[in-house]
């Protein structure tokens, strides 16, 4: 939607414009943190600001125009190599990722103009110094040194990787407190999550991912097919090795006692042992970015999330939910979802359990079809529209009432029933 007070580029007031530093451009939506982030934005909009997003990420091609053409604005920034001083510097200051300049300094000239800023992530919280006194949002996707955490404690002991893993967890746990601390107010997406922030923030909301309508409209009959699915980047550590370690120890039971069962590998970013396996396995479809996450699901039999790392809720379980589909997932990937097991899908805690209870779904289509419909019922509270409305209206107040924003009072938990 463009808002008819909407000007050209620079014109828009102090009360109206929103600065959003995000480490990727939410567009497409290809993943759980890009849909998060560009629903956020959505919600700025519908609250009555102009997102202006900062990042150094290009996207894909076409997408920074497709955000334009909402009146949106998008600054995209190319940042130099950087030098080994830099490098150096980052490791000395306990940084996860390195300082932009053109970012920081991109950020001083529109913040003093700006509503207010929000930090997509604790590592896009670097450019304090550009703020210039504007209110600050702090919007997390995980506890993100906590999820570290677990990446480390799945690499071997005594391991280089684990040490590296450890290291950085350790370091974005001095980054993301010294974040919530600074912060007017903090975004998350749990109750777990918010009683982490609460302890450095005293306005932490609990804004929970969510799903989309359209899958809604997915027909609640199973298809013929025996296709088992699984959604996500495979850039991100906790899907590669919980995929991976599925495809070894899980898969190829499903595979001998169900011959018709293909297993579907949704997304990008799929490299090194985990593609080599996946190609060479019998019966496994690599599929890269599927662009038609509802038509996929519609012609899906089970979604399964074989996550043992990681933190947050998981849009993609949610998804499956929503879809009608039935979900087979770990003890992980039900956390903040209110989620039952027997009830709302199967929970198994080994890839053999995974194996066993998906084997279990694909020879019984009553029970699949009975969770299915208890899935959706539990999805339907995290529509996006429902799941936002916490931020929408902190939003609103602050672009509304910019002399108040000063004592804005904290917010309540808003966990879907």
């Amino acid at each position: 939607m463009i808002h008819p007070n909407r000007g050209a580029e620079g014109d828009s007031p102090r009360s109206d414009r929103v600065i959003a530093v995000c480490p990727v451009l939410p567009y497409p939506p290809i993943g759980g943190g890009h849909k998060r982030t560009l629903r956020l934005l959505e919600a700025i909009d519908r609250a009555g600001g102009t997102p202006h997003i900062l990042t150094n990420d290009p996207g894909q091609p076409g997408a920074a125009d497709e955000l334009r053409s909402r009146g949106w604005f998008v600054d995209i920034m190319d940042e130099p190599p950087q030098r080994l001083s830099t490098r150096v510097r980052q490791h000395l200051e306990r940084r996860p990722s390195p300082l932009l300049p053109r970012m920081s300094a991109r950020l001083a000239e529109l913040a003093p103009e700006a509503a207010f800023v929000q930090f997509e992530s604790p590592q896009s919280s670097y450019y304090w110094d550009g703020v210039n006194g504007s209110k600050v949002i702090l919007s997390t996707q995980n506890v993100d040194s906590e999820l570290l955490a677990t990446v480390a404690r799945g690499m071997p002991l005594l391991s280089v990787a684990r040490l590296r893993w450890a290291n950085r967890s350790l370091s974005m746990r001095t980054v993301e407190r010294r974040a919530a601390r600074r912060a007017d107010a903090v975004l998350c997406v749990s109750d777990h999550d918010q009683q982490y922030f609460e302890r450095f923030s005293n306005t932490v909301l609990n804004v929970p991912n969510g799903v989309d309508n359209e899958l809604f409209d997915i027909d609640p009959a199973l298809p013929d097919s025996e296709d088992v699915v699984f959604i996500g980047q495979f850039d991100y550590t906790p899907n590669e090795t919980g995929v991976l370690r599925f495809l070894r120890e899980g898969w190829p039971i499903v595979r001998e006692a169900r011959p018709r069962a293909r297993l579907l590998l949704a997304g990008k970013g799929m490299h090194g042992p985990l593609e080599r396996e996946a190609r060479a396995a019998e019966r496994v479809e690599p599929l890269g970015l599927v662009r038609d996450v509802v038509e996929f699901l519609k012609q899906s039999r089970l979604v399964v999330s074989p996550l043992w790392q990681g933190g947050g809720t998981h849009i993609k379980v949610l998804e499956g939910m929503a879809a009608a589909r039935p979900v087979v997932i770990t003890p992980r990937s039900s956390h903040g979802l209110g989620f039952v097991d027997g009830l709302h899908g199967l929970v198994g805690a080994t890839p053999s359990d995974l194996a066993h209870l998906t084997v279990e779904l694909l020879a019984d289509r009553e029970r699949s079809e009975e969770l299915a419909r208890a899935g959706r019922e539990l999805a339907d509270a995290y529509r996006w529209e429902r799941t936002t409305e916490q931020a929408e209206s902190l939003y609103r107040d602050w672009l509304e009432n910019p002399a108040d924003a000063d004592t804005a009072p904290p917010f309540s938990t808003c966990t879907p029933a």
